[in-house]
């Protein structure tokens, strides 16, 4: 019998200081579409009806992370196992289960007070797509919204409750800087995409490091470079090429602060074959100003 997971990280809620820096740094940078929805912005790429939602709360950082969750019965066993493991779970009101978009929604924190939501439903729009920047399109087809990395203080409570508890597999690790000092970032998945979560045990202020969006050409990430770069926006890592998901990307901050990659051609795994490894480089060549 399969262990119940999450299927795919599915929205983010983001808390930032300007909704206006925001706006045209979505629109004309990442080339997303931007709607408002009372004091907040949603941000649209694909079919559903947003990925990243924007408050005006000032922290410039996450306060939510959305995990989708295949069936009713996957998301009950979820619940159960995290209760069992000492994490409370709770529902939430049919208002606020709307105002998501789904048909049913568990929320619980990670050891370190970040809000989780698990959801079942389809938050797709038969509205299409179109980018306010011509991008050619986004992956995110049977993959969520990209992946996220988050800065932990404790690597073995993450890794319990991510893969303990919300079902996450190892992807593979890297190890960064000399063996007295290293640091092991995790990388994780919950469907074919490389990861959608890795973890960073490193102390910060702030919980998100970065988001990445996979757009669908080079040509998408080469426009995405040029569109940044004429807008002032800061290049936090030149484009370069990972070892372990072999994405060709570039970082460029956001106006809250953290990154966002934008990257495109990122492997997949097939659970039947995949063997973790271990690196001891970020990337094969590029990327750089990132931790290599």
């Amino acid at each position: 019998m399969a262990i119940a997971s999450v299927t795919a990280l599915g929205y983010l809620e983001l808390g930032v200081k300007s909704l206006a820096d925001w706006r045209s740094y979505a629109e004309t940078v990442l080339g997303v579409g931007v709607y408002a929805d009372g004091d907040a912005l949603n941000l649209r790429y694909d079919s559903d009806i947003w990925r990243i939602r924007l408050v005006e709360t000032g922290e410039d950082d996450i306060r939510c992370a959305g995990f989708q969750v295949a069936s009713m019965e996957a998301l009950h066993a979820l619940g159960e196992r995290l209760r069992s493991q000492g994490v409370p779970v709770s529902a939430v009101s049919p208002a606020d289960t709307a105002a998501r978009g789904v048909d049913h929604l568990l929320v619980c924190n990670d050891p370190f007070g970040l809000r989780v939501e698990l959801y079942v439903g389809n938050r797709s729009t038969n509205e299409s797509f179109t980018s306010p920047r011509n991008v050619s399109g986004f992956v995110t087809d049977g993959l969520g919204l990209g992946h996220m990395v988050i800065a932990v203080g404790d690597q073995e409570q993450a890794e319990s409750f991510y893969m303990r508890g919300l079902g996450f597999l190892l992807s593979d690790h890297i190890l960064l800087g000399p063996p007295d000092r290293q640091l092991k970032l995790t990388f994780l998945h919950c469907n074919p995409r490389h990861h959608s979560l890795a973890i960073a045990p490193v102390p910060s202020p702030k919980r998100l490091n970065h988001i990445m969006l996979q757009v669908a050409t080079l040509d998408d990430v080469g426009s995405g470079l040029d569109s940044a770069n004429k807008a002032g926006v800061h290049i936090s890592s030149t484009l370069g090429k990972h070892t372990n998901d072999q994405m060709v990307s570039f970082y460029m901050r956001t106006p809250s602060g953290f990154d966002i990659e934008y990257g495109c051609a990122g492997i997949e795994i097939d659970d039947a074959i995949w063997q973790p490894a271990t690196y001891h480089s970020g990337s094969f060549w590029g990327h750089k100003g990132a931790l290599n």
